[in-house]
């Protein structure tokens, strides 16, 4: 069985509309998502109201607030659909039980915490070392369909510019 269709068969699926939220920052929400169709943007909420994109979730993409499923503390990200999607959701509880219990799950929660680990670290470099022209330029080339499915502000946020400074970006190509 492939790692989405086990991830199918263990949780509960749901229909979200554009604009909803799967949950928001500051919710309780110990469950674990995967995206079956539609688009996600996972994002950060300042006190002052500013928001930072954390990141676009594609279909097959598992997704979850880490503090939320594994220390039991409030999401520390909000989760909206940005297009109508449909997800299963999975209790985190039961799929780390289940990893107990089974050395093939165990195997499968490393590897997708491997590649959620990469990504993060991917990211930070990007943040910490590239300029935003560099940062776009890879979003353009690793996720070309984004800049077609999302806002210019959204994609502002995304890599950490104002929507003015990405217009700017995009005349120098």
């Amino acid at each position: 069985m492939q790692n989405s269709e086990f991830l199918f068969s263990m949780g509960e699926t749901m229909r979200k509309p554009k604009f909803e939220h799967v949950f928001r920052q500051g919710d309780s929400d110990d469950s674990l998502y995967v995206l079956k169709s539609g688009l996600l943007k996972a994002y950060y909420l300042t006190l002052d109201g500013k928001e930072f994109v954390k990141s676009f979730i594609m279909p097959g993409s598992l997704i979850g607030s880490m503090t939320a499923c594994h220390a039991k503390q409030s999401c520390s990200f909000s989760l909206r659909c940005l297009q109508d999607s449909e997800l299963v959701k999975i209790s985190a509880d039961q799929l780390k039980q289940l990893a107990l219990e089974n050395h093939q799950v165990a195997g499968f929660m490393l590897n997708g915490l491997l590649e959620l680990s990469m990504k993060k670290e991917r990211r930070e470099y990007e943040f910490l070392c590239l300029s935003p022209e560099q940062r776009y330029q890879l979003l353009v080339e690793r996720e070309p369909q984004l800049l077609e499915q999302v806002t210019q502000n959204d994609i502002a946020r995304y890599l950490g510019i104002t929507p003015v400074a990405l217009s700017r970006i995009k005349n120098r190509q």
